[in-house]
């Protein structure tokens, strides 16, 4: 059967100052989810049958480098539910918009969000963001994981990662803003979870598909110079804005050839292909946007949408 992939960006913690009329809060709406909302669908995932499953699981090499899709064996009734979320660095832009600001890791060696009240005090919670969320929930029910799967954590680098500005710092400052960035992302990979490049830039030139060679390789050496050290090497890359490319385009190609074999755009029908060295696997997004437009496909494929939305969510 399909193979299912849903997506998000880092939740809001505060719907009440990311939907504050401000011009950020249409964006908001449309392709963020809440905190509460996310909490409320992973039951509903798992009445249905879900299991995270690790994406590199899906597929195998042969000796020449040939990619093809492994067999998956799960318990009937059970479905394979790969999780991805993107542009985990909490930017500038989200700082006073009800998000986390940071990952970090607590005295019990967890990988914690830290969040900043409406009094503008920080604290470590477990509730700040979906990898925590997640983690405590499979500690409690471990049957939502096969062989402790948990997701793929994916971040860009114009303004570091985890929360950590690594790419704005010199010297004794950015040594140990990269020291805790390479903690957290080590921790994470211990856990459970991969990592994923999600571009540098994040540029405009992904969403309109104008993107150059010269430009991919600008924001891919960038990537890999100045991001790979803190969140270690990766073979995914999920791609901003959704951008498809053709198997054939030689930008698709750099990108594989520069060791990014599996590929995420973003469509709703969550396609699988294989073309010779490497796997395109669509994710579903989970946001405002498909739960408010898209109500029945929601509901036919994970839950009712009416079930899960924030009372604090603007109507679209």
């Amino acid at each position: 059967g399909k193979i299912h992939h849903v997506f998000f960006h880092s939740l809001i913690v505060y719907p009440e100052l990311a939907f504050d009329g401000d011009y950020r809060s249409a964006g908001y709406n449309m392709w963020m989810t809440t905190k509460d909302e996310f909490v409320a669908m992973l039951p509903k995932l798992q009445e249905r049958g879900y299991v995270l499953y690790d994406l590199e699981a899906l597929m195998q090499l042969d000796a020449d480098g040939k990619m093809t899709q492994k067999d998956i064996y799960l318990p009937p009734g059970k479905i394979p539910l790969i999780l991805s979320v993107d542009d985990v660095c909490y930017y500038d832009y989200m700082q006073s918009d009800g998000f986390a600001q940071r990952l970090t890791i607590n005295e019990a060696g967890d990988v914690v969000t830290v969040v900043r009240d409406a009094a503008g005090n920080e604290q470590e919670t477990y509730d700040g963001d979906v990898m925590p969320i997640i983690d405590q929930y499979v500690q409690a029910h471990p049957d939502f994981s096969y062989q402790g799967a948990k997701g793929v954590v994916a971040v860009t680098g114009y303004q570091g990662a985890f929360g950590y500005r690594i790419t704005d710092l010199e010297g004794d400052e950015l040594e140990a803003a990269i020291a805790k960035a390479k903690a957290v992302a080590d921790r994470l990979k211990e856990t459970g979870w991969r990592m994923a490049s999600h571009s540098y830039t994040h540029n405009g030139y992904f969403r309109d598909g104008s993107v150059t060679m010269e430009q991919l390789i600008s924001d891919t050496t960038r990537w890999q110079e100045l991001i790979t050290p803190a969140v270690g090497q990766t073979n995914i890359f999920i791609s901003p804005f959704g951008i498809h490319f053709k198997a054939d385009d030689e930008r698709f190609r750099y990108l594989v050839e520069q060791g990014f074999n599996i590929y995420c755009p973003v469509s709703t029908s969550m396609a699988l292909t294989f073309n010779g060295d490497n796997m395109v696997q669509d994710p579903f997004n989970l946001d405002g946007y498909t739960m408010m437009k898209k109500p029945e496909l929601v509901k036919e494929l994970y839950f009712d949408p009416a079930e899960i939305l924030d009372p604090l969510r603007p109507a679209l």
